[in-house]
């Protein structure tokens, strides 16, 4: 019986690594690397508009000009066509207004800045997800095919042997739902794909082969040490707060706009020296009245409001900061506690004199169980991970890495404006 077992042991090594060898030599054809889908070009409408935004604030001039209003005037004492007083009126433009302007649009063109920041720190977080989401589903497949494998070789074994009818039973059982399982891993691998393939052109397959996932332990140190920064949405929400103050600002300031004129003028019929012709007017204009008052008070009492919901998302955000780490830390722990047991019955697989077929198919079974596991756990800690720099904005912050690579190798993010998305 030991000697049965130690051949459907070599049999069965021998097939996964036959079984590995072939699915390598398939995802040599055609792949694109990582770090291609990371920095391909977007394509999202939202980012391209903010792109062209802040081209079009780079090319033209927003400055305010000196003079508010140049006028023309002319007067005729009777029905004619014979003009006898000529005027030219200025219309001096509130200095306050000029200076709220360009601090306007320079705000403007930072808050387009935080935003561009913003949208594509998103775009790059759901590519890492889709690449981390296909990367697991592909290593889900192949823990599928090893224990199908060992458990197909048990099967044909139990049938030679003519054994345990039970155990040959639950054996092609066990079997029957992993093909089930893999039949259903590989459709929505195919409709990750498609999703990847059609949006960013991409046509070759994502090329793994010689790519080293991020360690678990790796992400740890960098989570808990890196991310203790105000969130990637409030930093946003506070250039929009002090955008929409600069507005009001610069809207208090035109509606005192009308400082004044001056005017000069040219009366025809006035004296005979051509000083007497010559005259000149100057308006100032009181802060007595504006009509913009009651306007300008709903607005500031929107401001207020705003001042409440800035608050409310830093509060929000910390707490979203706290239950990711916290989830974090969890899934560290389970995948610690899962990977010790999986090396623990590995070693024993490795040792154990197989004297009973069910005590084998149970460690096969249980083996299996924990690698599956122990992907699972893998998964959610690096989505938990990439969630965690999304918050924070580190995705896209100088100098860009790619963060699933366990080298932290670095990337080149394209269709980034010229200023730094910090």
């Amino acid at each position: 019986m030991e000697r049965r077992f130690t051949y459907i042991l070599w049999k069965m090594k021998a097939s996964s690594f036959i079984l590995l060898i072939l699915m390598s030599s398939q995802a040599l054809i055609g792949q694109f690397t990582v770090a291609d889908y990371l920095s391909a070009p977007f394509q999202d409408a939202e980012i391209v508009g903010l792109s062209k935004q802040l081209e079009y604030i780079d090319d033209e001039s927003f400055k305010s000009p000196l003079f508010r209003e140049l006028e023309v005037r002319l007067r005729s004492n009777d029905f004619n066509a014979s003009p006898e007083d000529f005027r030219l009126r200025l219309g001096f433009l509130n200095p306050m207004e000029q200076r709220r302007n360009k601090s306007y649009n320079d705000l403007h063109s930072e808050y387009l800045q935080s935003k561009y920041g913003f949208e594509t720190n998103l775009i790059i977080a759901n590519r890492y997800k889709q690449l981390v989401h296909h990367y697991y589903l592909e290593e889900y497949i192949k823990l599928l095919n090893n224990e199908i494998i060992q458990l197909s070789i048990a099967h044909n074994q139990l049938q030679l042997e003519n054994l345990s009818l039970k155990d040959l039973i639950s054996t092609d059982e066990a079997i029957l739902k992993n093909e089930l399982k893999r039949k259903d891993i590989t459709a929505a691998l195919k409709i990750l794909e498609h999703s990847i393939y059609s949006i960013h052109n991409m046509k070759d397959s994502i090329g793994w082969d010689n790519f080293n996932m991020i360690s678990i332990k790796r992400i740890a140190n960098i989570i808990f040490n890196d991310t203790n920064r105000n969130s990637n949405e409030f930093n946003l929400a506070l250039q929009e707060l002090k955008l929409d103050e600069e507005a009001y600002k610069l809207k208090k300031a035109e509606s005192w706009s009308n400082i004044g004129f001056v005017q000069a003028e040219y009366d025809t019929e006035r004296g005979k020296d051509i000083n007497d012709h010559l005259g000149f007017q100057l308006g100032i204009s009181l802060p007595v009245f504006n009509v913009d008052k009651p306007k300008l008070q709903r607005e500031k009492l929107d401001l207020l409001q705003n001042e409440y919901e800035l608050q409310q998302i830093k509060d929000e955000t910390e707490s979203d900061r706290y239950k990711l780490q916290e989830t974090l830390r969890e899934h560290v722990w389970s995948y610690e506690l899962v990977s010790g047991k999986l090396v623990d019955f590995e070693k024993l697989g490795e040792n154990l004199v197989y004297d009973d077929i069910e005590g084998y198919l149970a460690l096969i079974k249980y083996i299996a169980y924990l690698r599956v596991l122990k992907n699972e756990i893998s998964l959610d800690c690096v989505n938990t991970f990439i969630e965690l720099l999304s918050l924070s904005g580190q995705l896209t912050s100088a100098p860009f890495v790619n963060y699933i690579s366990d080298d932290l190798s670095p990337i080149i993010i394209e269709n980034k404006p010229d200023s730094e998305l910090d």
